[in-house]
């Protein structure tokens, strides 16, 4: 996966997917909220990430930089309009406009901000609720190899991500692990995206090319211990060169770990969810054509994103077989489903017209006679941050505590097969040097 570094005013795909925003002038506002309404669909769909190139792994991750890290209490600056007759169990958090807001009831309330053009997106709640881990997108100015220009070292904007945390009121607001990275007087940044919180609450699993230089690997799956921020190798799992891994979700046994393996059309074929059995470190292809699997509570089905030609829609598949048993919604404009704690609802990200919004979904019934019925928009025309899957939290439902997971033995890297990846006992995480 490659992608080269540009000077400031020709800003790569990398650095614009990690957090850029472009402003739109007034009389083109409208216009804008379509297309990047559309774009947010498409990129979604076909998101992976690209790296740099001319670079040698001899670098190690920087500290957050001096101004950067924000404080808590922060003031609203946008509104959000939640319908008034869907009320929401518990604390559901989406984003907006680069900030963090949570939902109760038909309450909506804001508990980031912006710090110096920084952008929150990607939320997860810890297991027992008092967290909510985030990407935190920041900018800063970065230099590196130009390959545009003879490898000369050329100064570009760097929009580099921070895994934070937060509590649910705004507070305590803090930073567990910075993908900014130096070479000397050369700085550039690795990958972090989409933490997924073990059962134990101890670790998160995250899509990233870190710890070392751009261009040494592609976006793989990676363990990060959460009380000291240490990032771990990738996990020994099969991937679809160059397009690498997302969407990690642990089980809520938290013995298996579901991932999308990418793929787009043509050569690289569907994308396709996988299951990682932690304990042995083997892996296995649940179904192909989907993406962004989100376990039931019970772990008996996963809900996922059914992708075909430039469509998206909700769907719920078998977490045995992998087949599909409910088809939720067929506007091809649904995507990045969460399910309730509870069990019996699910929201999604929904475009309606130029706004991404959120839906629910009531579920009743059991086993093969499940029922799903869909409610008017759960956020009203509100321009949610589509490629930014929620996150939602009950008091007294959720897994209970697992055993901490450890990366299994390594595997070589390929084209996708359903066969096992690695097995045998698992080594110890290596810490970044």
């Amino acid at each position: 996966m490659t992608d080269q570094i540009a000077p400031s005013d020709k800003p790569s795909l990398r650095r614009r997917l990690s957090g850029g925003r472009t402003s739109v002038v007034p009389v083109l506002s409208l216009l804008g909220l379509l297309i990047a309404g559309l774009l947010t669909a498409q990129v979604y769909q076909n998101w992976t990430p690209t790296l740099s190139s001319a670079a040698t792994p001899s670098i190690t991750p920087a500290p957050v930089e001096s101004g950067q890290t924000p404080t808590p209490a922060p003031l609203p600056t946008e509104v959000i309009t939640a319908n008034p007759d869907i009320s929401v169990p518990g604390t559901l958090v989406y984003a907006k406009s680069g900030s963090l807001w949570v939902q109760t009831g038909t309450t909506a309330r804001q508990i980031t901000e912006s710090i110096n053009g920084s952008v929150a997106s990607q939320p997860a709640f810890s297991p027992d609720g008092q967290w909510i881990y985030y990407i935190d997108t920041r900018v800063t100015t970065g230099n590196w190899y130009n390959p545009d220009n003879g490898d000369v070292i050329s100064d570009y904007t760097l929009y580099y991500p921070t895994l934070s945390r937060i509590h649910p009121d705004g507070t305590g607001r803090a930073d567990v692990l910075s993908g900014l990275i130096k070479r000397g007087s050369l700085k550039t940044f690795f990958w972090i995206r989409q933490p997924a919180i073990a059962t134990s609450g101890t670790l998160a699993a995250i899509v990233s090319d870190g710890p070392t230089a751009p261009d040494v690997q592609d976006v793989m799956i990676h363990y990060v211990t959460l009380n000291n921020g240490k990032i771990g190798a990738a996990l020994p799992l099969r991937e679809t060169t160059p397009l690498g891994l997302s969407d990690p979700d642990f089980s809520p046994d938290g013995k298996n770990l579901t991932y999308t393996m990418e793929g787009r059309s043509g050569r690289f074929g569907a994308p396709s969810i996988w299951i990682y059995t932690i304990r042995t470190g083997a892996a296995r292809m649940l179904a192909s054509g989907y993406r962004a699997a989100a376990w039931s509570p019970d772990g008996k089905y996963v809900a996922a994103t059914k992708v075909s030609a430039d469509t998206q829609n909700v769907v719920v598949l078998d977490a045995s077989s992998g087949k599909q048993v409910a088809q939720v919604t067929s506007d091809g404009a649904s995507w990045s489903p969460v399910w309730s704690p509870d069990g019996d609802k699910l929201v999604y990200m929904h475009l309606t017209g130029p706004s991404v919004n959120l839906n629910m979904v009531y579920i009743s019934g059991s086993g093969a006679n499940l029922t799903y019925k869909i409610e008017p928009n759960l956020t009203d025309y509100n321009g949610l941050d589509g490629q930014s899957t929620p996150t939602w939290f009950i008091r007294g439902y959720g897994p209970a505590p697992a055993p901490t997971p450890t990366a299994a033995s390594d595997c070589s890297t390929g084209s996708p097969a359903p066969s096992a990846c690695g097995s045998g006992s698992a080594p110890a995480l290596p810490t970044p040097s």
